[in-house]
């Protein structure tokens, strides 16, 4: 795998998210497949990455819709997905656009 992140609309091998508390709020998000980490780089782009670290920590907020947002804790930028599934840099992006919003699954 590349690295690279991108949403789908139709559930795959790839689809499947394993999302595990680091701390109470701090999660790290890891693709089951793929075994590459979620991170978020300084300019706010997310890829996937082999090595966990501090790129890789995301603050888990539960919104008031019940869906759930992810921000880097390192930056804050919000990880956020097109309707399309392409990826869109967290820095432009605020909590409460829909592009954010994220519910979980179950596999």
């Amino acid at each position: 795998m590349n690295g690279s992140v991108r949403g789908i609309h139709e559930p795959s091998e790839y689809s499947l998210l394993r999302v595990f508390a680091v701390r109470p709020g701090i999660v790290g998000i890891r693709g089951v497949k793929s075994e590459q980490y979620l991170c978020m780089n300084q300019e706010g782009i997310a890829q996937g990455m082999k090595k966990f670290s501090n790129e890789c920590l995301f603050k888990e907020r539960i919104e008031e819709n019940h869906y759930n947002t992810y921000s880097s804790l390192r930056t804050g930028f919000f990880l956020a997905l097109s309707q399309q599934g392409q990826l869109r840099k967290g820095k432009r992006i605020g909590r409460h656009q829909a592009c954010t919003h994220f519910l979980p699954r179950k596999p």
